[in-house]
């Protein structure tokens, strides 16, 4: 293994924040090949089926996608959150495939995200299904879920009566198709700094293993030809990729001819650590061969700078990238998985809190298309991706403009270069929900800003091809990008939808 730099303390400057370890894949093993079965209809839709109307839905059959779903099953090794491979243990899981149903149109890559546990939600496909579809990706969700435990670590702090959070909200939905599903887990064996891992301890060997699957061109991707395999994972599970790298997992699990089993690493919306353990943001085993790319959103941002964690620099050996991006909730209306729920800010007990009204729902979709469009490149041809400035900090917090209300800095979207409200986090505001909010300007603010609605339009119009020159914005997601603020806004209060 060879040293990149210092180590890193997580509150140290950024100046002296690094530890990259770049290790060679010396030992390195191909891990056992999983079995495959095609799950037999039920006569009801897989859960977290595109098919399904709700917030993953998409034409499949208008856009040439075939979607399938299949039962993963074999022996994978239960792993400490501290790394110690214990033993070897029987799994039975699921997966989803959304493969476009002409060969010839698939381009050579797989994105592998693992569902979330709070109703099997598939955040990366919601953020990027029209990108991956328009250029010819195939995509692969499957099941990370356990049991419910009679320690549920999960829940048991703030949902007494957890609906979607286990196998058994699965077995609920459709116990015929998803009673067989299981892996190992022990909450008082199996711990994460002072309490139960909330990770399953095969997560990591079922991940190796369903790469192996589809890489190898077996079954569910017989006549594809894959090349790549991208992780695209979103919010709490995006920790098992800190871990799968940290723990050198990507060094030791490779492919028979000792290639990569996975080529580029993206999660977002995730603070590494802050469900027990370890606080890094930064793997200690960061691989030569591909690139680890994280997207926060502003509640990530004011998390690290409230704790005053210092965020790594941008590097291009190992590739590395960072993206704060202001404007950018860390939940949507549109990302709830089946069932999923949470509180609207506005019926708490701050109803009345002018800060708690108005949810912000953007098109961040397009800006997440972009930086992962740009880590394809950075993989096929080498080109780097974008390197973005960080948030300015202040004190223990987020510096923001006088005149906006917005953070400075960070990745800036249109929506933020030419504002119409103020875009606040649950933690600045305390409106008590997992939704952030913003305040909209008044008409005299937005008339003192930008004159008149012409004016805005333009604006907002400049901004959106600067996004594209930096990188943030394809031009073929510009169509979906507009202007938040109406004429009408210029002359009454601003209709932003709750």
């Amino acid at each position: 293994m060879k040293p990149m730099g210092e180590v890193w303390s997580p509150r140290l400057s950024v100046a002296a924040s690094l530890v990259l370890t770049m290790a060679a894949p010396v030992g390195a093993q191909t891990p056992s090949m999983p079995q495959f079965s095609l799950v037999p209809p039920s006569g009801r839709l897989p859960l977290a089926s595109a098919s399904r109307h709700g917030t993953e839905y998409v034409d499949l059959e208008g856009g040439g996608y075939v979607e399938e779903e299949y039962y993963l099953l074999g022996l994978a090794p239960a792993i400490t959150a501290s790394g110690e491979q214990v033993f070897d243990a029987p799994y039975v899981t699921r997966f989803l495939i959304r493969k476009p149903k002409d060969p010839g149109r698939f381009n050579g890559t797989v994105v592998l995200e693992p569902f979330s546990w709070m109703g099997e939600r598939g955040a990366g496909w919601i953020l990027t299904r029209n990108y991956l579809m328009r250029k010819g990706y195939a995509f692969v969700g499957y099941t990370l879920s356990i049991n419910r435990p009679a320690n549920d670590p999960k829940t048991l702090d703030w949902d007494p009566e957890p609906r979607n959070l286990n196998l058994d909200f699965m077995r609920r939905y459709d116990y015929k198709r998803y009673a067989p599903l299981g892996s190992y887990y022990d909450s008082d064996r199996f711990r994460r700094g002072s309490g139960p891992d909330q990770y399953p301890p095969q997560a990591q060997g079922i991940a190796a293993q369903l790469a192996l699957l589809l890489k190898s061109n077996h079954g569910p991707t017989q006549g594809l030809d894959v090349k790549r395999i991208y992780v695209n994972t979103w919010a709490i599970n995006g920790q098992l990729w800190l871990d799968y790298l940290d723990q050198g997992r990507h060094q030791q699990w490779r492919m028979p001819d000792g290639k990569p089993l996975i080529d580029a690493y993206m999660t977002g919306h995730i603070v590494y650590g802050d469900l027990g353990g370890e606080v890094l943001r930064v793997p200690r085993k960061l691989p030569e061969d591909a690139p680890f790319v994280t997207v926060y959103s502003q509640a990530e941002v004011v998390h690290d700078a409230r704790q005053e964690i210092a965020l790594p620099p941008d590097t291009d050996q190992p590739k590395l990238r960072y993206y704060e991006v202001t404007g950018m909730p860390h939940l949507r209306l549109a990302d709830q998985g089946t069932e999923g729920t949470e509180p609207h800010p506005a019926d708490g007990d701050k109803r009345n809190d002018p800060r708690c009204q108005f949810l912000y729902d953007e098109p961040v979709e397009t800006v997440v298309s972009a930086i992962l469009d740009a880590m394809d490149r950075w993989v096929r041809d080498g080109t780097p991706m974008p390197k973005a400035e960080r948030v300015a900090r202040e004190g223990k917090g987020v510096a923001r403009d006088l005149q906006t209300g917005n953070m400075v800095g960070g990745v800036r979207p249109p929506w933020i270069k030419v504002p119409s409200a103020t875009y606040l986090t649950d933690q600045e505001t305390g409106c008590g929900s997992a939704y952030d909010t913003k305040v909209p300007y008044s008409a005299q603010q937005m008339k003192a800003l930008y004159g008149s609605h012409a004016n805005y339009a333009s604006r907002f119009e400049a901004a959106k091809q600067q996004a594209i020159k930096e990188g943030y914005l394809l031009p073929e997601d510009a169509v979906l990008v507009k202007p938040v603020a109406s004429p009408a806004d210029f002359t009454g209060p601003l209709r932003s939808e709750p």
